[in-house]
C-alpha cells in the first residue's frame, strides 16, 4: 500500500510538470495575470494526465502496482487538482480558504478511511479511493468558494508567460524526485536490507515528524505571501532575518519536546506492536526540523526565483542519502537509516544558508544554532537510553536557549512576522 502511494506521490509532479510552483511564484506578484496564470496551470495539469493515460498498460503489467494502476491514475488527477486550486488560494490571497479546505480534506480522509477500510473492508482500493474522494471533494470546495471558473479563460493563454513559468518550474521536477529519495528511499533500502517487518517499524517512527512538517507547512503558506510584498532589499533581508529567528526557534523547540515525548506519543500513534519504532523517533525528528530550516532558505530562492539553486542542494542531499543507507545499514541497522537522513537535512541546510547569502543575507546566531544541536544530539542519546530525566533538562535547556526570539515574536505579534495568516 506505500509503495503504491508513494509511486502516485513521485508521478504528481512529474505529470504537472510542477508547475504549481511556477503558479505560487506568479501568482503572489503584483498585477499578475491570474486568468493566464491559473488557465496555464489547468491547461498543463490535464495535458499531463492525457499523457499518463497513454501509459495505463505499462502500469497496468506492473505486478501488484497494475491491480490499481486506474486508481492511480485517479489519484494523480484528484492531487493535482486539489494542489492547483489550493495555489491559487494561496495566489489571490486567501490563505483562509486554503486553510480550511486543508482541514475539510483531512476530516474527510479520515471519514472515508474508517467507512471504506473498517466499514466496507476494501484494503488498499477503499485507502486510495479514499484520498481520491478527499482530494477532489477539497477540490470542488476550493472552486466553488473562489469561483474559479472565472480565471479559466483559454484567450488568457500568453506565450510569453507559459515561457517564464516552465523556466522556473522545471529545475523543481527532479528537485522533487531529490526530496523524494531522500524521505522515501531508506524504506526501500531497509525493506530490501533488514525486511519488511523492520521497514514498517521505521514508517511508523516517522509519524512524530510528520507532525511537525504539518505545523511548518501551515507557517510556511502564510508567510511566503508577505514574503512576495515588494520591499527594499535591506527591509527585505530583515524581514527575513526575523522569520527565520521564530522559525529556528519553534522548530528546534518543537523537535525537543517531541524527542522527549517520543515514547509517550508513540503509544498513542502506533500498535503495541509497533511500539519499539520510538527509538528511530528522536533521530529522525531532528532530521525534520533540520528539513523545515533548509526549506525555509528554499523559499529565499523561490523569491528570487532562483529554482535551479533548490535543485542542485536538494540533488547533493539526495546523493548523500543514497550512500549513507548503503553504508550505514548494514552496520546500525534502520538507526543508520535514520542518520543517513538526519546527514542529508545538514548538508542540505549548510549548503542554503551559504549560498542564499549571495541573495539575501539572512542573519543567523551560529553561535546558538550550534549550542543547540549539541544539547538535541545529547538528547537523542538521553532518550534512546530512557533517561526520561535528562531528556525533559535537554528539552528545557534548549527551550531556555530560544527564549529571545520566542518572546521577541510574541511581544511583537505573530501578525507582524505572518500578516497573511489565517
Amino acid at each position: 500500500m506505500d509503495l503504491i502511494m508513494q509511486t502516485g506521490n513521485v508521478l504528481i509532479p512529474i505529470v504537472s510538470l510542477g508547475i504549481t510552483n511556477a503558479i505560487l511564484r506568479f501568482g503572489l506578484e503584483k498585477g499578475s495575470d491570474e486568468k493566464g496564470i491559473f488557465t496555464t496551470g489547468l491547461a498543463v495539469i490535464c495535458a499531463g494526465e492525457v499523457l499518463l493515460a497513454l501509459f495505463y498498460p505499462l502500469l497496468r503489467d506492473m505486478g501488484l502496482m497494475g491491480d490499481y494502476a486506474a486508481l492511480l491514475m485517479l489519484y494523480v488527477f484528484a492531487a493535482n487538482l486539489h494542489s492547483l486550486f489550493g495555489t491559487m488560494a494561496q495566489a489571490l490571497g486567501r490563505v483562509r480558504i486554503y486553510a480550511v479546505s486543508g482541514i475539510v480534506c483531512t476530516v474527510l480522509l479520515v471519514a472515508f478511511n474508517v467507512l471504506l477500510l473498517s466499514v466496507f473492508h476494501m484494503g488498499i482500493t477503499g485507502y486510495i479511493l479514499s484520498n481520491v474522494i478527499a482530494d477532489a471533494l477539497a477540490a470542488v470546495f476550493l472552486f466553488a468558494v473562489l469561483r474559479l471558473w472565472r480565471c479559466f479563460r483559454m484567450a488568457s493563454l500568453n506565450r510569453g508567460l507559459i515561457r517564464n513559468m516552465f523556466r522556473y518550474c522545471l529545475p523543481l521536477i527532479p528537485a522533487t524526485v531529490c526530496s523524494w529519495i531522500i524521505n522515501i528511499s531508506d524504506r526501500y533500502f531497509i525493506s530490501y536490507m533488514l525486511g519488511a517487518d523492520v521497514s514498517g517499524l521505521y514508517a511508523v517512527a516517522n509519524k512524530i515528524s510528520t507532525i511537525m512538517l504539518i505545523i511548518s507547512n501551515i507557517f510556511t503558506s502564510a508567510w511566503q505571501l508577505s514574503a512576495m510584498e515588494g520591499r527594499p532589499r535591506a527591509e527585505k533581508e530583515r524581514f527575513f532575518s526575523n522569520v527565520y529567528s521564530v522559525y529556528e526557534a519553534g522548530a528546534l523547540t518543537g523537535a525537543a519536546v517531541l524527542m522527549a515525548a517520543s515514547r509517550l506519543i508513540m503509544r498513542f500513534l502506533a500498535a503495541p506492536d509497533y511500539f519499539s519504532a520510538w527509538h528511530y523517533a528522536p533521530v529522525l525528528t531532528l532530521g525534520t526540523a533540520l528539513g523545515c530550516l533548509g526549506a525555509f532558505f528554499a523559499s529565499v530562492y523561490m523569491v528570487e526565483k532562483r529554482s535551479a539553486a533548490t535543485l542542485v542542494t536538494t540533488a547533493a542531499g539526495a546523493v548523500l542519502n543514497l550512500a549513507g543507507n548503503a553504508l550505514l545499514i548494514p552496520v546500525w541497522g534502520a538507526m543508520g537509516a535514520a542518520v543517513s537522513t538526519l546527514a542529508s537535512y545538514a548538508v542540505i541546510l549548510a549548503a542554503r544558508a551559504l549560498h542564499s547569502r549571495r541573495l539575501l543575507k539572512v542573519r543567523i546566531s551560529l553561535p546558538r544554532f550550534l549550542a543547540a544541536m549539541a544539547i538535541l544530539a545529547l538528547e537523542c542519546f538521553l532518550v534512546e537510553r530512557m533517561h526520561t530525566a535528562g531528556s525533559i533538562l535537554c528539552c528545557a535547556a534548549v527551550a531556555l536557549l530560544y527564549a529571545g526570539p520566542l518572546l521577541k515574536a510574541m511581544r511583537s505579534g505573530v501578525r507582524e512576522l505572518f500578516p497573511h495568516s489565517p
